[in-house]
Parts: C-alpha cells; sequence; structure tokens
C-alpha cells in the first residue's frame, strides 16, 4: 500500500507536504513506486535533478521511463532476507535514462516495508559513495513506517480508482478488521467489515460518493456505530504535483468524549427545564395559579415601554371586609373565596390581557387593549356579587376597584409605577365612599394624597418638637363653679390653626398618638398642678385614644406621669369614645379597671352618637357620661324640652354615673340642664378655651 500516508499528522494537515520534506532531508535520489501500476508515485529533489525532471514532475512516470531495464535486473524473490523489523530490500546495477537522452550507469536499492503496497527505490550514480546507501534507505524506510504507526488516527488512503492504497494498524483496530482479513488484499471485505458496524451505512457510502465528486472538497463528520461507539471522520484529497491521485481519510474514536457532550446536553436541558419551572414559580401565585406580583410588575413595566397608540389600563381591586372572612369562617374558606374571585376576573377580560394577584386580597388586571376600561370595571363588580357557597354559607364577595389609564390620567413623562399608583389612590377612593363600586382616578385626588403626606411628615415635626400644646375649657356644675378644666390639643399648622378633627385621626393612623397623648398630658398637669392643689375636689380631663390604651404600660405610664407632676389619681379624669368599646377587648378593659382602682376616673365622651346602649352602659367600666352637644343644639328657647336628654339623664344617675353636658351656648340650655340634675355643664357660655389655667 503506498507511503503517500503519513501517519502521526494531526487532522486537517497535508501528509504530501510532510513527505517531501522527509524525501528531500535525503542526500540521494529517492523513488516511491506503486509496484501496481509500476508508476513513480513520489520523488525528492535530488532524484528529479537526476533524471532531469523539474519539481514535481516525476508524479505518474513509469519506472521504466527512468530505468528501462530494471525489471530485468530485480529479482524474484529478493536477493537479502527480511531485515529484523520486516524490510525486505534488493540491490543491483542497471542503466538511468535522463530526460532528453543522456543514460548513466546506477545502482539501485529496492526496500519494500512490511504491510505496505509501496516501494522505496533510492538510485545512486556509480561513481558516488554507496557505503552507506543501505543503511540510509533502512533510516528513511523506518521513519515512514514509525510514523505509519506512531498516530491515534486510523487512516486509509483510497486512489481515485477506488482501490485501497494504504492502511495503518490503527484504522484496522478502530475497525476492528482480523488481520487475516488485510492479508488478503480484498477491499470489498474490508468495506464490508466497515459497513456492517455502521448505524447509517448509507448515509456513510452517500458521503463517499458526494466527495469523489468533488474530488478537491474536504469534510469533516461524525458516524455512529451500532455498539454505540462514535467515530469523527476527516477526509481531504490526496495530491502529487498539484493532481488529485486520492483521497486521505483519518478517523477518530471520540466516544468518550461525545458520551461527555451529551451528558452535558442533557444537564443543560435539565438545567433549562428546572430554570423554566423555577421562573414559572417565581411568576405564579400557588393559591389562585394567576400571576404574581412580580410577573405583574415585569408586565406592566413591558406594556408601559411600547410606543403604539393603544391604551394601557390599571384595575386594581381589594376585597372589602375580607379579614372577616378569615376570622369568622377560617383561611380555609378565605383561600375558597380567592380562588373564586380568580376564576371570575378570568371571564370578564381578554385572554390577552393580564390578571395576577398582587397581595393577600388584592388582584390586578392590566388591560392592553382599547376596550372600554368602564364596561370592564363594572363587569368584574357584577360578577363578584353573585354570592359564593362554602361549606353550605353563601358569603358574598365585596369589592372596591381603582381605574387610571396611561393616557387619560398620567403625565406624557409618567413612569409605570405612576400608572398604578393613580389605581392604587382611585381604590382607596372607592372603600372610602362606600366599597363595592369603582372610581375612576380624577386629578384631585392626587392633590388630596399629597395634602395628607405633607399633613403627615409636619404632624411628625410638631411632636418632634413639642408644638402641639395644650387649651383649656372651663367646666361649670349648678352653682356656677368651675370644678374642672378639659386639656383640648391645638396645633398651628402652615400658619393657621388645624383642627383636632384632621390631625388626631391621622396621628393615630401613623401612631404618632401615644408619645402626642404623653406630650399633652404632661403639659396638662404641669399647666394645672397649683390650680389643683387650691382644691381636692377639682379635676382634670384628658381625652385619650383606644391605641393609646392598647399599650400594655399604659395604666403604668399614666400613673407615672401625673405623680411626677404632683397630681393625684383622684384628680385626673381620662375622656375615652364609645368606639372603644364596640369589640371590648380583654387588655383594654384591664388597663382601665386598674386606672379605676389607683383613683382615675374614666368619662364616656359624646355619648349617645355612638355605639353603646344603656344595657352595655351598666358593664362598662366608667364613672361618667358626657352628653354629645348634638342633643343640647336642639334647645334653643324656655318651652324647649328633649326627651332623649332627659331620659340620658335620669338613666345615667340611675346607674350611679355622673353627667356632663357638652356644647352649652345659651343660658337656657344651661337652665334647662340644670333643671334636670345634670351635674355638670361645658360650653361657651363661659368663656372661649384659654391657653392656661
Amino acid at each position: 500500500m503506498s507511503s503517500v500516508i503519513m501517519p502521526g499528522l494531526g487532522v486537517g494537515q497535508n501528509p504530501m507536504e510532510y513527505q517531501r520534506l522527509m524525501l528531500d532531508g535525503m542526500a540521494f535520489a529517492v523513488l516511491l513506486v506503486d509496484p501496481a501500476r509500476q508508476r513513480i508515485t513520489a520523488s525528492n529533489t535530488a532524484a528529479e535533478q537526476l533524471f532531469g525532471y523539474g519539481e514535481g514532475a516525476l508524479a505518474e512516470v513509469p519506472l521504466g521511463t527512468c530505468l528501462p531495464s530494471w525489471n530485468e535486473d530485480l529479482s524474484d524473490p529478493p536477493a537479502t532476507p527480511p531485515t529484523a523489523d520486516g524490510l525486505q530490500r534488493q540491490v543491483f546495477t542497471t542503466r538511468a535514462q535522463r530526460f532528453g537522452g543522456r543514460s548513466l550507469v546506477v545502482e539501485v536499492h529496492v526496500a519494500s516495508p512490511p504491510r505496505s503496497e509501496c516501494w522505496v527505490v533510492s538510485v545512486r550514480t556509480v561513481n558516488e559513495d554507496t557505503s552507506e546507501p543501505p543503511s540510509q534507505l533502512q533510516e528513511l524506510v523506518s521513519l515512514l513506517n514509525a510514523t505509519l504507526e506512531s498516530t491515534a488516527d486510523g487512516l486509509l488512503v483510497v486512489g481515485t480508482d477506488g482501490r485501497i492504497t494504504g492502511i495503518n494498524s490503527r484504522f484496522a483496530e478502530l475497525w476492528r478488521i482480523p488481520s487475516s482479513v488485510l492479508a488478503t488484499h480484498d477491499d470489498a471485505a474490508v468495506m464490508g467489515l466497515v459497513l456492517q458496524q455502521l448505524s447509517d451505512p448509507d448515509a456513510f457510502f452517500a458521503k463517499v460518493q458526494e466527495l469523489y465528486a468533488e474530488p478537491w472538497a474536504e469534510s469533516l463528520d461524525v458516524l455512529h456505530f451500532l455498539d454505540g461507539r462514535v467515530f469523527e471522520r476527516f477526509s481531504r484529497p490526496q495530491l502529487l504535483a498539484d493532481t488529485v491521485v486520492g483521497r486521505v481519510w483519518s478517523f477518530r474514536d471520540i466516544t468518550t468524549r461525545r458520551h461527555a457532550e451529551l451528558e452535558a446536553e442533557r444537564a443543560l436541558r435539565k438545567l433549562r427545564k428546572r430554570a423554566r419551572e423555577l421562573r414559572k414559580l417565581a411568576y405564579t401565585d400557588p393559591l389562585t395559579g394567576l400571576g404574581n406580583r412580580a410577573l405583574f410588575n415585569d408586565a406592566l413595566e413591558a406594556a408601559h415601554s411600547t410606543a403604539d397608540r393603544k391604551d394601557l389600563t390599571v384595575l386594581l381591586l381589594d376585597l372589602d371586609d375580607f379579614k372577616e372572612v378569615n376570622d369568622i369562617y377560617g383561611h380555609q374558606a378565605g383561600d375558597t373565596m380567592l380562588v373564586e374571585v380568580a376564576r371570575r376576573l378570568g371571564t370578564c377580560v381578554r385572554k390577552s390581557d393580564i390578571i395576577a394577584r398582587i397581595g393577600g386580597d388584592e388582584f390586578v388586571v392590566i388591560l392592553r387593549s382599547n376596550e372600554d376600561a368602564d364596561e370592564v370595571a363594572q363587569r368584574v363588580v357584577d360578577a363578584l356579587k353573585v354570592p359564593v357557597e362554602i361549606d353550605g354559607v353563601a358569603l358574598r364577595p365585596s369589592i372596591s376597584l381603582g381605574i387610571a389609564s396611561r393616557y387619560a390620567d398620567c403625565c406624557p413623562d409618567s413612569g409605570a409605577s405612576d400608572l398604578f399608583r393613580r389605581a392604587d389612590i382611585a381604590m382607596y377612593e372607592a372603600k372610602r365612599t362606600g366599597k363595592n363600586r369603582f372610581v375612576r382616578f380624577q386629578p384631585p385626588m392626587m392633590e388630596a394624597l399629597l395634602q395628607k403626606s405633607r399633613l403627615q411628615e409636619s404632624l411628625r415635626r410638631a411632636v418632634d418638637d413639642h408644638d402641639i400644646h395644650p387649651v383649656y375649657q372651663s367646666v361649670q356644675d349648678r352653682e356656677g363653679n368651675v370644678v374642672q378644666y378639659e386639656a383640648l390639643a391645638r396645633w398651628t399648622w402652615e400658619g393657621r390653626p388645624c383642627p383636632p378633627s384632621i390631625f388626631i385621626p391621622e396621628a393615630e393612623n401613623s401612631g404618632l398618638i401615644v408619645e402626642l397623648g404623653r406630650q399633652v398630658l404632661t403639659r396638662a398637669c404641669r399647666d394645672a398642678g397649683a390650680w389643683l392643689a387650691e382644691d381636692a375636689g377639682r379635676s382634670l380631663a384628658v381625652n385619650v385614644s383606644g391605641l393609646q390604651i392598647a399599650q400594655t404600660d399604659f395604666a403604668a405610664n399614666t400613673l407615672a406621669t401625673i405623680r411626677k407632676q404632683g397630681v393625684s389619681p383622684c384628680q385626673l379624669v381620662l375622656e375615652v369614645t364609645e368606639h372603644l368599646f364596640l369589640e371590648p377587648d380583654v387588655h383594654v378593659i384591664a388597663e382601665l379597671s386598674a386606672l379605676r382602682t389607683a383613683g382615675v376616673r374614666i368619662a364616656l365622651d359624646d355619648f349617645g352618637t355612638g355605639y353603646s346602649s344603656f344595657g352595655q352602659l351598666q358593664a362598662l367600666p366608667v364613672d361618667a357620661v358626657k352628653l354629645d352637644r348634638s342633643f343640647i343644639d336642639k334647645i334653643l328657647t324656655p318651652t324647649d324640652r328633649s326627651p332623649i336628654v332627659e331620659s340620658m339623664i335620669a338613666l345615667a344617675h340611675t346607674l350611679g354615673l355622673e353627667v356632663t353636658a357638652e356644647g352649652v351656648e345659651k343660658q337656657v340650655q344651661a337652665d334647662y340642664l340644670h333643671g334636670l340634675g345634670c351635674n355638670r355643664t361645658q360650653g361657651f357660655l363661659y368663656g372661649n378655651v384659654a391657653p392656661a389655667i
């Protein structure tokens, strides 16, 4: 087989170039000959010079043209026995014919490597030093053979006629071709063994045909075996003097690498699948199956960033009084209601719209079309009015829904968060104005919110700076004696008095009421200390919030404060509203009872306007009631009567409670109340509030 195979080269390297370099390293003329065709397949520069040919011109020249009588001089069998490495060699003298007609006497050495159909022929003129050619020739052949067998790739060389002209031992090992088959030189048997191992022999053969149709083409592909092995196949043309004389095929076993690649691909697929699952978990509400807040945020940003002319509307809805469902019927019932709300929402909007649950009982819808948002909102409200039956109980959901649209309700440069904020403002306006309805955002709502924000910030600074102070309104007994002062908190905000009806609720909402109440009580005790010390029967009344009383140490802190200011507990009256007792709290009752035990009196303020009845009043920890001014306003002349006032005073006295009437502005009102036995009266009849006592 031909020695044009140059094993040990990397895939893609030109074996002919490497072969030429090796041959040119020899000082004497060397020819590589295909004995079957008796043609020269390769030569070195020394041979071209000896025979008078240009570079590469000896390729495919018949050997008889250069050595006319070489066949007669060549002995068969060889004249010398094989060497230790299997090399067979013959030496003879003959005439060489140079290109152009001149001849000369030469000595020829012919060597045939084992497992090769290539002869290595060295030629020297008889007058040259021939003492070393056999060893140099043997060295060349040995180098070619060692290179052939040292490569990790299996090499196969096929001529243009389709005959196999070269195979190395690695090819036979990779393809598991027995040496007995190789010894027969039966190309069909070799190819049969190759094809029967492949998963797709037709594809293998098709590639071979494709490449022989394109002699100059190169190819790199992968072969799959029936037993699971994987080979990489590289092919490139075999060239002699710029002529394609065959094709070199290189095969490399990449089974381990391929399996590693497949394992890596499987691992990547698992990772991608897991990533999709995690993404779904990250963007899905597990209870309802809707999107969650993260999905909503991303979807809103994406929809808001589009430059089309379609409007973008956000519907934000909150279930009204949902906490009561959880408290009364349990969280399982609450979850069932949330799932049903999610289902009904899906029936009210288009599939292209986005629904998400962004909080415990908060849902949001992104309308990405030009559909009338008010109509959609009304459908949602109507759909959720239908009762939900849970464990045999019909529960009727109620929602407050806010609407905000990108073009109608936002500035051109507003972001997605501004759109959501406006929907949130509208939703709270729906709650404030009655619930179970929808409200579209209006600019005044934002103005009110900004006003509220400024109020909160100013109120916080006012509490920190002790800018809220008490003023005092006198309370007289039936004889006209001032027996009590009520401390009333006052605050000047932005240059004008801010009514307590505005800043007190805000202080309660923000939690500032605890510190504010402590400051007012401390200041009032200090201001009233001297006046209280003159008469033990005098008292100081201070309003307290339910949030203050809910503090775990309210009673103890209150008693410590008044004692530090030198005020006796018996001279302190704490005024509370009826709302405090709407849902009696054990802790609140305990704190009030502790104060009463210490001598502090508790008065029920604005009595008659709230939720208490006289039946409840008997059980409450109070010592006095204060009639609301709304009942007193109706007494305008000496002949006016109020059966309600008369009944409240009479029944309060029956229960052992003192009665104070608020809002007394006319003498006829005071006379009427005194005639009914009202213990005390309070109002502008006795003067305006004073900054000090």
